[in-house]
């Protein structure tokens, strides 16, 4: 089987569910890709199965000569906010090929996301043929467009289970590890503020690793506890999330969240928000984690100091269920999942 992917900026993840899909099926791919974020600056080059096309250059004509030439058999686009792509989804609508797009926003039933319901016949069903969603948060919105419930794939987004899987918590570190963008949106300010008062208080029991770079980075607290790891290469991420305590991601807003896949795949227990939309598939609290109101300081707070005492036996059983957990999505689902789509 052919898939052409029209992609934003490619992630490792990304690949790593091609190649699988690749290796297992056969099938053949042709990406083309935006270029990277310069906060997040992954390299990624052609391999076997895999042809990278960059496309910022090119014209809407030209993806769509492109994907033509290739003879497809399933087209998956990135969203539809790029609108050079969707006169390549279009034509292959029309076709009757297999035109998947993927979307990972929360229901949130606000007047947007109302109005694009209602406007969904023009602006998003008549581009594809099925929606691909990462899980339960998404699915109403995607009900909401119009996608019928067989048309409505979950599983999305998959972590790199190759280089996470390999990962064991063989020791209680009393660390919470923080990894990503350091922004506004990833509720750092809550969590700095909670660490700065566990420290004027003389509470802090933990130290902290907070792995990422961003506009936030200065405001990160001044504690001997403290370090900063600036960005990493997702191979390298693997290693300092060995005996590393506890994956904390603390969202204001997190439509998913695959690091918390990678997390639990490395056995850490994870403390995130009811906001982080993985949380729904890969937290479940006390057993192998919490979840709080993304601004309720004093609720982290809480958290912390519980998790600060917490014995030895009780964090490698939440350890081992984080693992446990970290099956409900894989790469062997992904594959299958994109491979059902045609009949």
């Amino acid at each position: 089987m052919k898939i052409v992917v029209l992609y934003t900026r490619l992630t490792g993840y990304w690949m790593a569910c091609m190649r699988f899909d690749h290796q297992k099926k056969g099938n053949q791919y042709l990406l083309i890709r935006k270029d990277p974020n310069p906060e997040a600056p992954f390299s990624f080059n052609s391999e076997a199965g895999i042809n990278i096309l960059d496309g910022d250059q090119l014209s809407a004509e030209d993806i769509k000569k492109t994907a033509k030439d290739f003879k497809p058999d399933v087209l998956y686009v990135a969203g539809w906010a790029e609108k050079r792509y969707l006169k390549t989804a279009l034509y292959f609508n029309k076709k009757g090929v297999p035109v998947i797009t993927g979307m990972d926003n929360q229901w949130l039933g606000n007047f947007k996301q109302r109005m694009a319901g209602l406007m969904s016949p023009l602006l998003v069903r008549k581009y594809f043929s099925h929606i691909w969603i990462p899980g339960d948060p998404q699915y109403i919105f995607a009900h909401h467009l119009g996608f019928s419930s067989n048309n409505i794939l979950k599983g999305l987004y998959c972590a790199d289970e190759v280089i996470f899987n390999s990962v064991t918590q063989r020791k209680f570190e009393r660390q919470i590890t923080f990894v990503g963008r350091l922004v506004e949106h990833k509720g750092l300010q809550v969590l700095f503020e909670v660490i700065r008062e566990l420290i004027q208080n003389d509470q802090l029991l933990l130290k902290v690793h907070i792995i990422g770079n961003g506009p936030l980075a200065e405001n990160i607290p001044n504690h001997k506890f403290i370090k900063n790891t600036s960005f990493v290469d997702p191979e390298e991420l693997p290693a300092l999330l060995e005996n590393s305590g506890f994956f904390i991601l603390p969202s204001l807003y997190e439509a998913w969240g695959v690091v918390v896949h990678e997390a639990v795949l490395a056995g850490l227990p994870v403390i995130t928000t009811k906001q982080t939309g993985a949380a729904s598939a890969f937290v479940i609290p006390g057993h192998n984690g919490f979840i709080y109101d993304a601004p309720n300081a004093a609720e982290l707070k809480k958290i912390l100091l519980e998790i600060g005492n917490l014995s030895d036996e009780d964090y490698l059983q939440m350890s081992n269920n984080s693992k446990e957990m970290a099956s409900r999505i894989s790469l062997n689902t992904w594959s299958a999942t994109l491979n059902s789509v045609v009949k």
